[in-house]
């Protein structure tokens, strides 16, 4: 019954642009990804490209000396100016404020590739929203498109193995912040709490910040049948390294490739 009662009172993913920026180690991260991503162009002779979910623009930004153009949509406004005035420098990226629910009308055209990292499905909080979002993506596809979705293992042994993440400690404008998260497995929806602490010079504690979220539990069949009835022709699971087939008794998060 408490699990119950706090669900209810969770309010979806807050996360100021900034700070989300802030405990990112994002050198780190594209140089990781990079070769994957490059990799599925060439691959596929991608010219244009999707970011859903862009957040602060930095996947955008990596991609865009590898195509022709991309439209990165966040419904997220502050984080979609924060793009524009912080991070995207390509001319052939436009950015606009739109999701799934919205991006068939705000959004014109098909595109060769789309990509929804960093568990912007997940997040959408339902299955229903979830197998919504999944078919609008598809109808931007073109024909022989793909799409590739980047998300949690959900398999209940490793959300337990993984339940903390290790603090990471940032020092921005002469203030300290040590952020934290947590997960609390559910079979069909898992509370994630993203937990930043705000210090002073002198290490006493400024600000409390207890942001939290309800991703829907995407575990592999589960995902793996939305994705078909959604329409696409072949589905690909593939580990966090990009290298090898997905093993969900492993990898702590995969991409999904899935072939319109």
């Amino acid at each position: 019954m408490k699990q119950r009662k706090r669900i209810n009172q969770v309010k979806n993913f807050e996360y100021s642009p900034d700070l989300y920026d802030l405990q990112v180690n994002w050198p780190q991260r594209l140089a990781k990804e990079k070769d994957f991503f490059s990799g599925i162009i060439k691959e596929h002779n991608v010219k244009n490209v999707l970011d859903i979910g862009c957040g602060t623009g930095h996947h955008s930004q990596m991609l865009s000396g590898l195509v022709e153009g991309i439209t990165a949509i966040d419904p997220s406004e502050e984080s979609i100016e924060y793009a524009k005035n912080q991070v995207v420098t390509s001319k052939n990226i436009r950015l606009h404020v739109a999701g799934f629910e919205n991006m068939e009308t705000r959004i014109s055209g098909h595109f060769d590739l789309i990509i929804c990292l960093g568990n912007t499905l997940a997040i959408l909080g339902n299955r229903r929203k979830v197998k919504a979002a999944l078919k609008a993506t598809r109808k931007k596809l073109v024909r022989g498109g793909l799409a590739i979705f980047q998300f949690l293992n959900f398999e209940p042994e490793i959300m337990e193995k993984n339940r903390f993440y290790r603090p990471r400690v940032f020092f921005k404008d002469n203030k300290k912040y040590i952020f934290m998260k947590h997960f609390e497995y559910g079979k069909i929806k898992t509370l994630v709490d993203f937990i930043i602490i705000q210090m002073d010079a002198d290490d006493n504690i400024e600000e409390f910040y207890d942001n939290s979220s309800m991703l829907c539990t995407l575990r592999k069949n589960l995902f793996l049948k939305m994705a078909d009835n959604s329409g696409y022709k072949k589905i690909e699971l593939i580990g966090a390294d990009g290298k090898e087939e997905f093993d969900k008794k492993k990898h702590i998060s995969l991409y999904a490739l899935l072939y319109n």
